[in-house]
């Protein structure tokens, strides 16, 4: 199941580069080397903590070589994460957890 999942993540990830619509060099710039990992709420290259719609277009974090080694790794047995690495992969994609961008 977890080899089938990342598979179709993996597939269904288009390089920016590669993606047709009107985004302009001006939002490519404004994120720099952040990846673009899904359609985000309104098809823009944007991050945007959101209850009803939780899974922003690009990553909230640029990727360090720390992050990218952990990235690896997770392609892996997530048995051998530690939960601080765990957290770690968690915080390079968002900025805050569902009880941090709820609370009053």
């Amino acid at each position: 199941n977890y080899l089938m999942r990342r598979a179709l993540i993996n597939a269904i990830r288009v390089p920016v580069c590669a993606r047709a619509g009107s985004t302009g060099n001006t939002e490519l710039a404004k994120i720099g080397d952040r990846e673009w990992v899904g359609y985000g709420f309104n098809g823009q290259p944007n991050y945007v903590d959101r209850p009803d719609f939780p899974l922003p277009a690009i990553r909230f974090r640029e990727d360090t070589p720390d992050i990218k080694a952990l990235r690896e790794k997770e392609k892996g047995d997530w048995r051998k994460l530690t939960l601080e690495e765990k957290k770690t992969l968690y915080r390079a994609s968002f900025c805050q957890t569902f009880a941090e961008f709820q609370a009053p």
